[in-house]
């Protein structure tokens, strides 16, 4: 059963490296955007990745919380 647990667990967190790193790159190119010539559109697609980088800020947390429930649950079953 924890073997199962574990899994889940390396599961997770390669899943929160993806999603950090997903992070940064969109983060990244919504700055870029921003200090290019200023046009409506670059600026209609900075303020789009700027909303993502906030969306994947907040999946990230939640992920965080999930491993760290799955980590409790995993000690809790060991005792």
């Amino acid at each position: 059963m924890a073997d199962k647990a574990q899994e889940r667990i390396k599961y997770q967190t390669e899943r929160w490296r993806f999603l950090c790193l997903l992070t940064v790159a969109v983060g990244g190119g919504s700055l870029s955007l921003l200090l290019g010539t200023p046009t409506l559109f670059r600026a209609g697609l900075a303020i789009l990745g700027l909303l993502a980088t906030v969306v994947l800020i907040a999946v990230i947390w939640r992920q965080d919380r999930r491993i760290v429930a799955l980590i409790e649950q995993i000690t809790k079953e060991e005792v």
